[in-house]
């Protein structure tokens, strides 16, 4: 049963492609300036690296949410 919702779900999804590639453009755009407005120590890009990851993950997806809920 959940493979028949998820097939569905991404058969919607993909014959809009702006629902897809919107939050997967910010993505990219958050992860790529994050480090210029931080600065350039390896050090602490490496240790501040996994929670900009997921906070631009949780962000994007936030991008998609008005289409669950008409």
């Amino acid at each position: 049963m959940f493979f028949i919702i998820l097939r569905r779900e991404l058969k919607i999804a993909f014959r809009k492609g702006s629902e897809i590639v919107n939050p997967l453009w910010f993505f990219l755009i958050v992860i790529t300036l994050f480090p210029l407005g931080v600065g350039p120590e390896p050090q602490l890009l490496a240790r501040i690296a996994p929670g900009i990851i997921w906070v631009a993950a949780l962000l994007a997806s936030l991008l998609s949410l008005e289409r669950l809920f008409p």
